[in-house]
C-alpha cells in the first residue's frame, strides 16, 4: 500500500502576472521527496540500503529522515560504514564505523523547466555522540563515491503531467475563429520557480494563454432543438464524469467522513443538473458554472486526501496533475470571458485521464441506470440491490389500530386480505374513495418506517418515535400522499418539472445507481421505502454527523435538517437555521414543519391545504 501525498497542490490563489499568464502553486510534501530518495538509494520495505558492491567497503543506511531547512532539503540517516581489504577471501579490517550522515539538496529547476532536481552539497559524517572518529575520512571518502553520485538521480519528473495540463487547456480554450489564428497555449506549462517551506518544496507553475480578440459577430443565436440536447448530453456527460471521480476518490480511503463529504458534492451536483435542465438559457454554460462550484467545494477533500494511506490511487503523480488540471481551468476561468473557457465532453474526459489514465472511460455516457451494490455499499447504503418490501414480504393485512386516522375504515375483506402496497397499486386518490386512500397510505407509511427501524440500528433510540411522523410529514409535503394521479383509468406516477417521482418524489438522476429507477414509478412501497433510506441517510450521516443538534432547538434541528436536505440536496442541510436563506426556501421549510408537528401531535395536516372537500 503507497501513499498518494507527495504533492500537496494548494491553489491559494492564480496570480495574473501578465495577459493571460497565470501561476500554480504545487506542494512536494518532505514526505514523498523522502520516498524519492529511498527509491534512488534502493531503500527496503525494512527502510535499509545497501550500497557498494564490494563487501569489503561498503555502506548501510537507515533511519532516514527528511527536512527542509532554510533554502535546502536536509537528508539524515544512520550509517554503518565497513573498510577493509579481501584477503583469503575474508574481509579484514577494523570494526565497521557507525554514525550519522547528513547532507544538504539544493533544489532547482532542469533547463527544460519540467522537473524538479536537487544538487547534493558535500556530505558530513558524525558519530553519536558528534565526534568524527578515527575512521572518519576513508569511510568519507567511500561515502562520496557510492552515496554523491545516487543522490545527483534524485528528481521530481512533471513532464508528463504538465503536457497533459497542456491538452487539456487547448482542448477547452479551442479556436479563435474571428482571427483565424488558434487559441492555445503562448507559453506552455512550466516550473517557474521554486520555494522551500517547513512542509516541502513549493513549485509555482506558469502558463500563458492568448485572449481572443473582439470581432464584429452577430449574438449567438438561441439553441434550436438538436443544440438544446447536446447541452443536455454535456450536463449527462458532467454527470458521469463526477461520479467517475467521486467514486474513485472515496474507494482510494477508508474515512466514512470524507466518504461521505465526497457523497454530498456529488447529490449537490446532481441536484443542480436536474435543476439546470428545466431552465432554458442559451446565454449561460450549465456545466462550467457546475464545474466551477463543484471543484470549490471536492479540492480541500482532495488535500486531505494528499496525507492519507490510499490503497486506491497507488501512482504517486495522477492525484496532484488532476488537482493541478482542475486548478488551471478555475485560472483560466477567473482571467475573464475574453478567453473562452467552455466545459466540453472531450474536456471532461482529458481531466479525467489525469486521475485514471488508461481507467478513464471513452465517455461517460449513456448514464448507468441500474443498481449498482459496490456503490451502494461504498457509501453506506445497504449491501442489497433491492430494497425489503416490509409490505409485500411481511404484512398481509392492513394494521388495524395506529391512532391517527382510526375513524376511516377500510372494508373488512379488503383489511383482511390486502396489503396497503397492492390496494395502492395504480389507484388515483378522489373526492369518493379519499377517506380510505388517505388510511392507507398511513397505514403503509406507519409500517414501513417500524421495518426500517427494526431492521436497522443506526438511529439514536431517543429519534426512534420521530421517524414516522417524519416519513408522513415528508410524504405530505412532497406529494400529498400521491404515487399517481390523473383518471383511475389512466393513472400516471407522479412526476415533478425536475424529474423526482412518486409519493417520496426521488429523483431518479440524482439517486441513480442507488435505487432502481423503474421500481420507484411503479411500487409505492419500493418508493416509501427509498424515501425513509433517504431521510434516515440525510439524519445519521449529515446531521447528526455534523452537529446540527446541537444548535439551539436540539433534536428539533435534525428533523428540519433532514428535510431541507431532502428537499435540496446536503448543501440544503442548514439553511433551515440561515438567515440568508431565500424567502421560497424558507416557506418550503415552516410548511413542513406545520405539518410535522401535526402528524408528531397525533393530528393529520389540513386536507384542503392538499386535496378539494366538501360539497
Amino acid at each position: 500500500m503507497k501513499r498518494i501525498g507527495w504533492l500537496l497542490c494548494i491553489l491559494y490563489s492564480s496570480n495574473a502576472l501578465s495577459a493571460g499568464e497565470v501561476e500554480i502553486p504545487l506542494l512536494a510534501e518532505t514526505s514523498h521527496l523522502q520516498s524519492a530518495i529511498s527509491r534512488v538509494l534502493e531503500f527496503d520495505e525494512n527502510g535499509k540500503a545497501t550500497l557498494g558492491e564490494d563487501p569489503c567497503n561498503r555502506v548501510d543506511l537507515s533511519d532516514m529522515k527528511v527536512a527542509t531547512a532554510d533554502t535546502q532539503l536536509s537528508v539524515d540517516m544512520a550509517v554503518a560504514a565497513t573498510t577493509g581489504v579481501r584477503v583469503f577471501g575474508t574481509c579484514r579490517g577494523l570494526t565497521p564505523w557507525q554514525g550519522r550522515l547528513a547532507l544538504k539538496l539544493t533544489p532547482q529547476v532542469t533547463q527544460s523547466g519540467l522537473a524538479i532536481e536537487f544538487v547534493p552539497a558535500a556530505i558530513e559524517l558524525s558519530r553519536s555522540d558528534n565526534s568524527p572518529g578515527i575512521l572518519s575520512k576513508p569511510v568519507q571518502l567511500i561515502a562520496d563515491a557510492v552515496l554523491l553520485p545516487r543522490m545527483k538521480r534524485v528528481k521530481i519528473d512533471l513532464a508528463g503531467p504538465l503536457n497533459e495540463i497542456d491538452g487539456l487547456i487547448e482542448q477547452l480554450l479551442g479556436p479563435n475563429k474571428t482571427q483565424g489564428i488558434e487559441q492555445s497555449l503562448v507559453q506552455r506549462t512550466h516550473i517557474a520557480r521554486l520555494q522551500t517551506e517547513e512542509t516541502g518544496v513549493r513549485a509555482w507553475l506558469a502558463f500563458q494563454v492568448r485572449a481572443s480578440v473582439p470581432g464584429n459577430e452577430a449574438p449567438e443565436p438561441v439553441f434550436d432543438a438538436n443544440e438544446a440536447a447536446q447541452w443536455q448530453t454535456l450536463e449527462d456527460e458532467f454527470d458521469g464524469f463526477l461520479t467517475t471521480i467521486i467514486s474513485t476518490l472515496a474507494e482510494s480511503t477508508n474515512s466514512h467522513d470524507l466518504r461521505m463529504e465526497l457523497l454530498a458534492i456529488l447529490l449537490d451536483a446532481r441536484y443542480a443538473i436536474a435543476e439546470a435542465l428545466t431552465v432554458d438559457n442559451s446565454e449561460s454554460d450549465p456545466v462550467r458554472e457546475l464545474f466551477l462550484t463543484t471543484w470549490e467545494r471536492l479540492r480541500p477533500l482532495m488535500n486531505q486526501l494528499e496525507g492519507m494511506e490510499t490503497p486506491g490511487l497507488e501512482v504517486d503523480y495522477r492525484l496532484a496533475a488532476f488537482i493541478a488540471g482542475g486548478d488551471a481551468l478555475r485560472a483560466l476561468d477567473a482571467l475573464g470571458p475574453e478567453y473562452g473557457l467552455e466545459m466540453s465532453r472531450d474536456g471532461l474526459r482529458r481531466l479525467a485521464r489525469l486521475l485514471l489514465a488508461g481507467a478513464a472511460p471513452p465517455s461517460f455516457t449513456p448514464l448507468p441506470l441500474e443498481i449498482d451494490p459496490t456503490f451502494r455499499d461504498l457509501f453506506g447504503f445497504n449491501n442489497n440491490d433491492e430494497i425489503t418490501s416490509a409490505t409485500t414480504e411481511l404484512t398481509r393485512h392492513v394494521i388495524d389500530s395506529f391512532g391517527l386516522l382510526g375513524t376511516w375504515l377500510l372494508p373488512a375483506a379488503n383489511a383482511a386480505t390486502i396489503a396497503p402496497a397492492e390496494a395502492l397499486k395504480g389507484l388515483v386518490p378522489q373526492r369518493d374513495n379519499l377517506n380510505d386512500y388517505l388510511e392507507l397510505v398511513d397505514s403503509l407509511l406507519q409500517e414501513q418506517s417500524s421495518e426500517w427501524l427494526s431492521e436497522n440500528k443506526k438511529m439514536p433510540a431517543r429519534l426512534a418515535e420521530r421517524l414516522n411522523p417524519l416519513v408522513r410529514a415528508t410524504a405530505w409535503k412532497e406529494s400529498c400522499w400521491r404515487q399517481f394521479v390523473g383518471s383511475s383509468k389512466d393513472p400516471k406516477v407522479l412526476r415533478s418539472p425536475v424529474g423526482a417521482v412518486g409519493m417520496m418524489q426521488i429523483n431518479g438522476r440524482v439517486w441513480r445507481k442507488v435505487y432502481d429507477l423503474d421500481r420507484l414509478v411503479d411500487e409505492v412501497d419500493y418508493n416509501v421505502n427509498a424515501g425513509i433510506d433517504i431521510l434516515t441517510h440525510y439524519m445519521i450521516d449529515y446531521a447528526i454527523r455534523r452537529g446540527e443538534h446541537e444548535q439551539p432547538g436540539g433534536d428539533d434541528n435534525l428533523i428540519k435538517a433532514s428535510y431541507a436536505a431532502y428537499n435540496g440536496g446536503p448543501g440544503q442541510l442548514a439553511r433551515y437555521r440561515l438567515d440568508n436563506t431565500p424567502a421560497r426556501l424558507k416557506a418550503i421549510d415552516n410548511t413542513f414543519w406545520s405539518y410535522y408537528t401535526s402528524f408528531n401531535s397525533g393530528e393529520l395536516p389540513d386536507i384542503s391545504s392538499c386535496y378539494v372537500v366538501g360539497n
